[in-house]
């Protein structure tokens, strides 16, 4: 029930014009090992365009980060009372884009073990911490948009402008019924403008009704156990 509602909390629902569209399939093992290794010496192997390189590695130090969060928080499954007061120094450099934060050993466990000794238990472990997944599945995002970046660089060297993947309009939908809109400024310089406006309005009445319809459901559940407690509580009465 916990879980449930913490999922419902907020839906958000943007407008995003794209080269192409890709089906996104979410294996969090694949994900997690293709950022976990990501470095300058992997990123100059797979020759990976200069201008990319730098958010890569912000994508391996905000992974890093969002781990070392958890380990420090009391509400978190991977909560580690043992290293906090030394997971919190790192912090104030993981916390820094411009921070040497390379130099911080990594505490994640290895997607591969590299040792015999080692097993994949603490890996089992982290890709089924359910807040953990959340930071994955958010990272996922960014290295998506930055891979077909990095395709449209290598077909064409010279277009350094008009490829980034632009969220044009954003709506998000809180548990307590408030609703945030944020448009970028770059919609207003489009021809489609209004046919985009359009597509987003649609999208976010039809979000607001999924998450109307969930808000019901768990209201639902919630008056259902009461109910049955009471009952039970009148029973042994």
């Amino acid at each position: 029930m916990n879980n449930l509602l913490e999922n419902i909390t907020a839906i958000e629902i943007s407008t995003v014009i794209v080269e192409e569209i890709i089906d996104e399939i979410f294996i969090p093992w694949e994900v997690y090992q293709a950022i976990y290794y990501i470095s300058c010496s992997n990123l100059e192997k797979s020759q990976v365009d200069l201008s990319l390189r730098d958010r890569y590695l912000q994508l391996r130090r905000q992974l890093e980060l969002g781990y070392a969060l958890l380990l420090v928080d009391p509400n978190s499954r991977l909560y580690n009372r043992t290293l906090e007061s030394e997971i919190k120094r790192d912090l104030l450099i993981l916390a820094q884009k411009d921070g040497d934060w390379e130099t911080i050993s990594t505490r994640l466990p290895e997607p591969i073990p590299s040792s015999r000794d080692q097993t994949m238990s603490a890996v089992y472990k982290l890709l089924s911490d359910r807040d953990f997944l959340n930071i994955l599945r958010q990272l996922n995002k960014i290295q998506t948009v930055l891979e077909r970046r990095d395709r449209i660089l290598r077909q064409n060297p010279s277009r350094q402008t008009d490829i980034t993947d632009t969220t044009y309009a954003q709506t998000s939908i809180q548990l307590n019924g408030k609703i945030v809109n944020r448009y970028s400024q770059a919609i207003l310089e489009r021809s489609d403008l209004h046919l985009l406006l359009q597509l987003h309005q649609q999208s976010t009445a039809a979000g607001e009704e999924q998450w109307r319809g969930l808000v019901k459901f768990a209201l639902t559940l919630v008056s259902k156990q009461l109910t049955n407690s009471f009952s039970w509580v009148k029973d042994k009465i």
